[in-house]
C-alpha cells in the first residue's frame, strides 16, 4: 500500500528529488538541441544567401562585380570542363537573366574587355592576355584564347554568311534580352557543330577525341541545355540522348568495338539537326 500510494503521489504530480533533477536535464538538453538546430539552420541560410548575392550583386564600381560563381558552383556532380569562352558567356546569360540593367557589362564581357577568370583563381577581371585561360577551339588545338564572344560571332558570320554579331549588337543597343539570347543560341549551335565536326575528321586519337568530347558537354551544357528543356522538351531529351549515344560510340573506339565510327556519326547528325530544328522552330513561333 505504501509503495501504491509513492507511486500514485509521483505521478500526481509531487516530483521525487531525482525526478525533478531528471526533469531539468532534460528541459537542458532539449533547450541546447533546438539551439544547436536553429544554428545550423541559420547558417544554412546565410551561405545560400550569399550563393545567391554572388549572382544577383553584379555591378560594380568598375562595371562589373568581382563576383560571378562559375555554373558548376553550386553542383556536387563532376562537370565537363571549363573554358575562357564557355566561363565568358556564363557570365553573359546572368547578367541577361537579371532584371536590372547590365547591358554595359554585357558589352564588356562580349567584346573582350573583360574575361571572368577560373574559379579559385584571385578575383582579378582584366586579366593580361598572357594569363587568358586555354579554350578548346573549333580547330582542335588547345592554345591560349586572346579572343571574344564578338569575334567568334564574326568568325562564323564570315564562314557562314549568317549576321550572329549584327543581330547582338541590335539586341544590346535595345536593351531586348531576347534578341540577345537567340542570337547567342545560333551561335553555340554552330560552335557544337564544328566541334562535333572536328571530332568525327580524328577519331582514331581516342584520347584527344574523349577529352574533347568533354567540351562538346559543357559547350551544350551552358549555351542550349537549359532553354530547350524549358521551351522544347522533346529536342532536349533527343539532343541529350544523341550526346549519350555518341559517348558511348566513342567508348566503343576506344575498345575497337564493331561499328563505332558509324554509329558517331549517325548519333552526330542527328544532334545537329535537332538542335538546329528546334532553335528555327522556336523563332519561327516567337
Amino acid at each position: 500500500m505504501a509503495v501504491e500510494r509513492i507511486t500514485k503521489w509521483n505521478f500526481m504530480g509531487q516530483p521525487s528529488g531525482r525526478g525533478c533533477n531528471g526533469a531539468k536535464r532534460f528541459l537542458m538538453h532539449g533547450r541546447a538541441y533546438v539551439a544547436a538546430v536553429t544554428i545550423l539552420f541559420a547558417t544554412l541560410v546565410t551561405v545560400l544567401t550569399l550563393e545567391i548575392a554572388a549572382l544577383v550583386d553584379l555591378v560594380a564600381s568598375n562595371g562589373i562585380a568581382q563576383v560571378i560563381c562559375s555554373p558548376g558552383s553550386l553542383h556536387t556532380m563532376v562537370e565537363p570542363p571549363e573554358t575562357q569562352l564557355t566561363r565568358d558567356f556564363a557570365a553573359v546569360r546572368v547578367l541577361l537573366k537579371d532584371p536590372g540593367d547590365h547591358f554595359a557589362q554585357v558589352r564588356q564581357v562580349y567584346e573582350g574587355a573583360v574575361h571572368v577568370p577560373k574559379a579559385g583563381r584571385p578575383r582579378v577581371w582584366l586579366a593580361k592576355k598572357s594569363e587568358r585561360a586555354a579554350v578548346f577551339k573549333a580547330d582542335y588545338q588547345r592554345q591560349p584564347w586572346s579572343g571574344s564572344l564578338q569575334q567568334e560571332a564574326d568568325r562564323i558570320d564570315a564562314e557562314r554568311g549568317s549576321v550572329l554579331a549584327a543581330r547582338i549588337e541590335a539586341g544590346l543597343a535595345a536593351h531586348d534580352r531576347d534578341a540577345v539570347e537567340a542570337a547567342f543560341r545560333q551561335m553555340f549551335a554552330v560552335l557544337l557543330e564544328e566541334l562535333l565536326v572536328s571530332i568525327r575528321e580524328r577519331l582514331g586519337e581516342s584520347v584527344a577525341v574523349g577529352r574533347a568530347f568533354q567540351h562538346v558537354r559543357r559547350y551544350y551544357g551552358v549555351g542550349l541545355e537549359g532553354y530547350l528543356t524549358i521551351q522544347a522538351p522533346a529536342a532536349a531529351r533527343s539532343a541529350s540522348t544523341a550526346l549519350d549515344a555518341m559517348g558511348r560510340a566513342l567508348d566503343g573506339l576506344r575498345t575497337a568495338a564493331p561499328l563505332s565510327r558509324e554509329r558517331f556519326e549517325r548519333e552526330r547528325r542527328m544532334f545537329v539537326r535537332t538542335v538546329h530544328e528546334a532553335l528555327s522552330s522556336r523563332a519561327k513561333s516567337l
